[in-house]
């Protein structure tokens, strides 16, 4: 699909070019925290194709019903991070999967190993795709369920890809202007900044925060 693009590479400035060929997207993130949003949320609006999320707490601080959310429990997270060696330098490395946190306290010859996708000739990453599907199936069912009835149903598709990303156009938003340059003004005074010298402080305390994206998800 890349070659028929004439694209030899996508970045966060095109890769939504590509996704439009496809009715869902994968839009998770490497990290896993609330208020994470990276432009991997916005690629598959822009794309017209519907996004699926893992980001924890997304509704509040976009439209939830524009994308299809996912909920992995920190307890199943954990099981799969505690296998993770990797580092800045040496991004691949894994406990090996057929053994135990309880083995690697008394077996001091069980050493991480390379399970690097990009390889070929070491088997690449699935051992790894295989290990953390087994561990999360369970928590991902119902959000593949979502999906599944959301491809069978044309109407209720085309209802949450016309959903707009963010709601009350955006006023007291992540995106909204005037709120990012408050938000900046609060640090300042927190700060003891001169830039926030004589300015109306009792005005700048009262400033409403941002407002709940999505009913029921909670205030930012």
């Amino acid at each position: 699909l890349m070659k028929e693009m004439n694209m030899t590479k996508t970045g966060p400035d095109n890769t939504y070019e590509i996704q439009g060929a496809f009715k869902f997207v994968i839009t998770m993130a490497n990290e896993q925290s609330e208020g994470y949003l990276v432009e991997k949320t916005i690629h598959p609006y822009l794309a017209g194709s519907v996004g699926i999320t893992a980001t924890p707490g997304v509704g509040k601080y976009i439209n939830a019903d524009a994308l299809v959310s996912c909920s992995i429990p920190e307890a199943d997270l954990a099981k799969v991070q505690q296998y993770y060696r990797g580092s800045v330098g040496k991004p691949f490395l894994w406990m090996p999967l057929n053994t135990t946190p309880d083995m690697w306290a008394t077996e001091k010859n069980i050493q991480p190993i390379v399970h690097d996708p990009y390889n070929d000739k070491a088997g690449r990453d699935e051992a790894v795709l295989e290990f953390v599907t087994e561990q999360w199936e369970e928590a991902l069912t119902p959000c593949v369920d979502k999906i599944v009835a959301l491809d069978k149903d044309d109407d209720a598709y085309v209802k949450k890809l016309m959903q707009p990303y963010i709601l009350n156009e955006g006023l007291r938003s992540l995106f909204d202007g005037t709120y990012i340059a408050t938000s900046l003004l609060h640090w300042y005074l927190v700060m003891g900044s001169p830039i926030v010298q004589g300015l109306q402080i009792e005005k700048l305390l009262a400033t409403e925060g941002m407002l709940e994206q999505t009913e029921g998800c909670g205030v930012p």
